[in-house]
């Protein structure tokens, strides 16, 4: 059995653990054990103006973000995937053999499942079925994520595993990320107060944010407002001047990150009772 409590997040790229940050430094700090699996390195992604990166070295920098932001955070195991970033659907990057999206969904599964056995997280994090906004990676991580919560607890599934000394272990809950559309329409209005233009693409955002009361969990990660800015501020490759969040004005900016939402997808914990304010919350 574990001995503490643990949580691990399941994500696509470099900056997707940026949507927990603040919970996951809420629960390092508290003792939990905290692991992070990032599929890929990013390597499809654009680059911000002033950054000394290219295409070719862009993996190796997007990684040594990561590393940067996750000691920041308090994530002590982090672990890469290997597979390369897939690019949208209909990209060049989509259709390239070595990327997460072309990769056998089961082989992705096993990878996760070794890392589940060996942390022992009663707690998973990954995103909803539509990956947040339809990218392919986080569909691919959703996935993955989404096996290894069913069947890591069954010594028949990857038995290969159990004969290099791991052990099967059944997590108690599976949460995905929740983007609720009343907190991007109050951001879009803000800026569209201020003069900043809500781009195409950020109002078919808008469009895809689910219901509000969806959520089921609200985690209060105020006292780690500043750490989640720094934290953000290690993926310099990802901060495009001209994207609308970093239009923003800063006291806006940090007052919409002062709580995560979540949906409990699955439970094997006791039930809950209204609003979540706790991942552990249930389990004994």
């Amino acid at each position: 059995m574990a001995s503490q409590q643990a949580l691990l997040g399941v994500y696509g790229h470099p900056d997707d653990e940026q949507g927990v940050s603040g919970l996951m430094a809420k629960y390092a700090r508290a003792g939990a054990h905290v692991a992070l699996v990032c599929c890929t390195r990013g390597e499809a992604g654009e680059i911000a103006p002033g950054v000394a990166a290219t295409s070719a070295n862009l993996g190796n920098v997007r990684e040594d973000e990561l590393r940067c932001a996750a000691e920041k955070i308090g994530i002590h195991n982090l672990y890469f995937l290997d597979y390369r970033d897939s690019g949208m659907m209909g990209t060049a990057e989509n259709a390239d053999p070595r990327n997460l999206w072309n990769a056998n969904l089961f082989e992705v599964a096993e990878k996760v499942v070794r890392l589940v056995r060996r942390h022992k997280p009663q707690v998973i994090l990954t995103f909803d079925p539509n990956g947040g906004y339809g990218h392919p990676d986080h569909i691919k991580a959703h996935q993955a994520a989404t096996i290894a919560y069913f069947v890591a607890g069954d010594p028949r599934i990857y038995p290969e595993q159990l004969n290099e000394g791991l052990h099967a272990w059944t997590p108690s809950k599976l949460y995905w990320g929740a983007f609720p559309r009343g907190r991007f329409q109050k951001l879009a209005e803000m800026a569209q107060q201020m003069g900043v233009a809500v781009s195409v693409p950020m109002q078919e955002f808008l469009k895809r944010g689910i219901p509000d009361e969806c959520v089921t969990t609200r985690i209060d990660v105020a006292e780690f407002v500043d750490l989640k800015m720094n934290a953000l501020s290690c993926h310099a490759s990802q901060l495009d001047p001209n994207n609308i969040w970093q239009k923003i004005p800063v006291e806006i900016r940090r007052e919409v990150i002062k709580v995560e939402m979540l949906i409990c997808a699955e439970s094997r914990a006791a039930p809950n009772q209204g609003v979540e304010s706790d991942l552990f919350e249930g389990i004994t």
